[in-house]
């Protein structure tokens, strides 16, 4: 790349704030409950019944602009990182950074219908819930129907991008292929949803969810990591021209 693709890739993926602030809102929109929740039955939770249709409404909408404003920022950063891939000597770097890749990319498509989907399946229990006249066995039973010919897509979505990106990230810092301090794979999306479940956890709250926004802000840090390998190059062939 040159000097001046590196600095446009570097201010491309400051779109990854915006994006995933969108997206937190949206997941906000959907996770927020009352702390009396429980569950019902599975993934249902009696908590479902407090979110209103605006709030599914504004989150597929944050979660769409999300989406391409991620976009924005991944494309530069894997563009780079192909740059990169030709100095990897290691045969299993190489294999690590092709699934990071992957999962960049993945995350394109990935990340709207997952967010879509979630918000769906909330939203779909509610007005089964309510055409069956409150009858909550019979509101399960037909919820669960719904959600069997989805259950293959919905899951496959989440774990092809999220476990890419979470093996390519670690491996990668663990192997020096990005030279960043080893406390950055605690920026790894999963890693940080992890976090904020352990805060959930620790911290007396009046509602349940805090969790909820974590995995997007996650993004968010790892981007920036991403930022300081591509200031790295920058740096690198600003030194390179000055030694010519």
């Amino acid at each position: 790349m040159t000097a001046e693709e590196l600095r446009k890739t570097y201010m491309r993926m400051l779109w990854i704030i915006p994006g995933m602030f969108l997206a937190m809102v949206g997941d906000y929109c959907m996770g927020i409950e009352p702390s009396d929740s429980y569950t019902i039955s599975g993934m249902i939770s009696s908590g479902w019944l407090t979110i209103d249709d605006w709030r599914i409404a504004v989150s597929n909408i944050s979660g769409l602009i999300g989406t391409a404003c991620y976009t924005i920022a991944a494309l530069p950063f894997a563009a780079f990182l192909r740059c990169i891939l030709s100095d990897c000597k290691d045969k299993w770097a190489k294999r690590f950074l092709r699934l990071f890749i992957t999962g960049l990319i993945l995350g394109i498509m990935c990340f709207l219908y997952f967010h879509l989907e979630c918000g769906t399946l909330i939203h779909n229990f509610n007005v089964i819930y309510e055409a069956a006249g409150a009858d909550m066995e019979l509101a399960v039973a037909l919820w669960n129907r719904c959600y069997m010919v989805q259950i293959v897509p919905y899951w496959i979505t989440f774990f092809a991008f999220e476990l890419t990106v979470l093996i390519g990230w670690i491996a990668l810092i663990l192997k020096r292929t990005f030279a960043l301090n080893r406390i950055w794979i605690l920026a790894a999306p999963l890693i940080v949803a992890g976090i904020g479940y352990l805060l959930e956890l620790m911290i007396p709250l009046p509602f349940n969810g805090l969790v909820s926004g974590f995995e997007s802000f996650g993004w968010i840090v790892m981007f920036l990591g991403g930022r300081k390998l591509v200031l790295q190059a920058m740096q690198k062939k600003q030194s390179t021209q000055e030694t010519l």
